[in-house]
C-alpha cells in the first residue's frame, strides 16, 4: 500500500467509529431500520443531485450488493443487538469476524492470493480488538450470536460483491448502494418496525443533530472513502483497517459521552495498530516483507 492509500484506509474506521458511537443514543429514539432508511434516502437524494454520471453497475448487481451490504446485514445486526441476551461488548467483538470473512470471500470469489504477512497482521489486530473490548459480563445467547455472525458474513459478502460487480467509482458505488437499498429498507421497516411517525414528530433538535452526524459522517463520508479504497486495494489490505473501529468508538465515547478508558483498552489499541502496521508493511524491510508473502 502507498502512503496515500494507508491514509485513506484510516478514514473509514475513524468515520465509522465516531458515527456508530453517536448512533447509540440516536437509535434509542428512531427505530433502527427506519434510521437507516432516512440515512440512505438522504444519501440517495444528495448524490442524485450532485453526482450526475450515469451508473455503470448493472441494476441486478446493485440490488444484490445493497441487499447483503445494507438491508439483510442491518436487520440481523440490530435484531441481535436489541436481544437482552446479547451484551454490547460481546456484540462488538463477534462483529469483527466480518474481517476474516471478507478476506476469505475475497480469496474465494476474486481469486486473490493469500498473503501470509497480511493474514498474520489481521490475526494480531483481531487479538487487539479482543483486548480492547474485553470479556462480556454474561455469555451471549445462541440466537443473537448467530444473527450477528450471519450479519457479519452478509456485510463481508456485500463488500466483495461490490469489488467484483461494481463498475463505478467510489462515489458511484455509494450512490448505487443508496438507491438500491432505499426500497428494500422501506419495505423492511414497514413490515418489522413500529412507531416511525411518532419518532419523527417527537424528535428534538438533539435527535435530529445526532441523525445528521450519523448520516453524514458515519455513512456518507465513511462509505465514500471505503468504496474508493476498495477500487484501489485488495481486500486483505483494506479490510483489516476496519478493526480500528472499536478503539475509535471507545475514544469517541470517552470524549462525547463521558465513558472511561481502561489501560487494557489502550493496550488493545496499540496491538491493533501493530497488526495494521504488519498488514500495510509500515516499518518492515522490503526483503522481509517479500519473504512473508505466501507463494502458493
Amino acid at each position: 500500500m502507498t502512503r496515500r492509500q494507508i491514509l485513506l484506509a484510516l478514514l473509514p474506521p475513524l468515520f465509522f467509529g465516531t458515527g456508530f458511537t453517536i448512533a447509540k443514543p440516536a437509535v434509542e429514539h428512531f427505530p433502527p431500520l427506519f434510521l437507516l432508511l432516512m440515512v440512505y434516502g438522504g444519501i440517495a437524494i444528495v448524490l442524485g443531485l450532485t453526482h450526475r454520471q450515469k451508473l455503470q453497475t448493472p441494476w441486478l448487481s446493485i440490488i444484490l450488493i445493497a441487499a447483503f451490504a445494507v438491508t439483510i446485514q442491518g436487520a440481523l445486526l440490530f435484531w441481535g443487538l436489541r436481544n437482552p441476551q446479547m451484551p454490547a461488548t460481546a456484540a462488538n467483538l463477534i462483529l469483527q469476524i466480518q474481517i476474516p470473512f471478507a478476506v476469505l470471500l475475497d480469496w474465494l470469489i476474486m481469486k486473490e492470493k493469500l498473503d501470509l504477512r497480511k493474514v498474520l497482521g489481521t490475526a494480531l489486530s483481531v487479538a487487539g480488538v479482543g483486548i480492547v473490548i474485553g470479556l462480556p459480563d454474561q455469555a451471549p445467547g445462541l440466537l443473537p450470536t448467530i444473527m450477528i455472525v450471519v450479519s457479519a458474513f452478509c456485510w463481508a459478502l456485500g463488500q466483495v460483491l461490490a469489488r467484483k460487480l461494481g463498475r463505478d467509482s467510489g462515489v458511484g458505488l455509494l450512490k448505487a448502494n443508496a438507491i438500491g437499498s432505499v426500497p428494500q429498507l422501506a419495505l423492511a421497516t414497514l413490515l418489522i418496525e413500529q412507531g416511525q411517525w411518532n419518532a419523527v414528530v417527537t424528535a428534538t433538535w438533539l435527535e435530529w443533530s445526532m441523525l445528521a452526524f450519523v448520516g453524514i459522517v458515519g455513512f456518507y463520508l465513511a462509505y465514500m472513502c471505503w468504496f474508493t479504497l476498495l477500487k484501489q486495494c485488495r481486500m486483505d489490505e483494506a479490510a483489516p483497517f476496519i478493526l480500528l473501529m472499536p478503539a475509535v468508538g471507545i475514544v469517541t465515547a470517552h470524549l462525547v459521552l463521558g465513558e472511561s478508558i481502561s489501560p487494557e483498552q489502550v493496550l488493545g489499541g496499540l496491538v491493533i495498530l501493530a497488526g495494521l502496521g504488519i498488514v500495510s508493511g509500515i516499518g518492515i524491510p522490503r526483503r522481509l516483507r517479500a519473504g512473508l508473502s505466501a507463494r502458493p
